[in-house]
């Protein structure tokens, strides 16, 4: 009976995989087909072009300014959150007494679970009217999409991070303490050194995340297709392009066409950040 259950769970766990498997290659294969008509009928335009004007009846199908903004806003973003996110890591690992561990984990995982959409609408009531006392001429812009862009991948750094940390052996710590060194210095010269690969890992994680989300950037960024000048310039990542324009688009036109190019573009960008990620993991530093 027991060899019976094992084999059946083996299955499960061989078929649930699989399934897995499918499911990805056919969203690829999916959006790849669905691709090809605007990179056969536009062709290099649309990546070496800034002009995206689908409508027109001169119509233009350039990416290259959505993508700018999408990594532009991703960088900003991860320069504030990665940072954010190892502090508290290192705290909640080093200093954070059990309660305070608890307390800031669980206070993680409730921002964690909350809908990005909710985060939108908050920064569009509450955090949006400010922008015009700090000199922004447009109350959604790349500052606020980066706030709540912040909001939404902080959790998701800290706890990952955290886990790294937690994962390297505690007698190395202590070997360190034995020797003579501070708290600090253990934590951050030796256990953060011997979790580098985690901590990477993890970063490269949270920028995936962060190029991916899709409804904050739709309600915060702005919406303007032009490059930023500065941090309170409206933008149009290629996420809120999507969003904004899919349900509007007839099927099977041009313009639907090249929606999917930029999905295509996501997704690979998106594919290449795990494929580094999966590297950095397997790496000893």
């Amino acid at each position: 009976m027991r060899e019976f259950k094992n084999r059946m769970n083996s299955i499960l766990i061989k078929l649930t995989a699989t399934i897995g498997i499918i499911a990805l290659i056919s969203i690829f294969i999916f959006i790849i087909k669905e691709s090809i008509p605007a990179l056969k009928e536009a062709g290099v335009e649309i990546f070496t072009t800034f002009d995206w004007y689908p409508t027109s009846e001169d119509a233009a199908y350039g990416i290259l300014t959505m993508l700018f903004d999408s990594i532009i806003l991703t960088v900003f973003t991860s320069l504030i959150v990665l940072p954010l996110g190892y502090i508290v890591a290192f705290f909640m690992y080093e200093y954070a007494t059990p309660f305070e561990k608890r307390m800031i984990k669980s206070s993680i995982d409730l921002l964690s679970g909350v809908p990005s959409v909710i985060i939108g609408m908050f920064l569009i009531i509450y955090i949006s009217p400010w922008m015009f006392e700090i000199g922004a001429w447009s109350p959604e812009n790349m500052l606020l999409a980066a706030i709540g862009l912040t909001i939404l991948s902080l959790p998701y750094s800290a706890s990952l991070m955290q886990e790294a940390l937690d994962s390297i052996d505690i007698e190395l710590k202590e070997s360190a303490l034995a020797l003579g060194s501070t708290k600090f210095t253990a934590g951050f010269k030796i256990v953060s050194r011997a979790a580098i690969s985690g901590i990477l890992n993890a970063s490269i994680l949270t920028i995936n995340r962060i190029i991916g989300e899709t409804m904050v950037v739709l309600m915060a960024a702005g919406g303007a297709n032009m490059l930023p000048t500065s941090l309170l310039d409206p933008i149009r990542p290629l996420t809120a392009a999507i969003a904004s324009e899919m349900g509007e688009v007839e099927i099977g036109s041009l313009h639907y066409s090249a929606l999917f190019v930029s999905g295509l573009v996501l997704l690979s960008i998106s594919f290449l950040l795990t494929l580094i990620s999966k590297r950095i993991s397997i790496k000893k530093f």
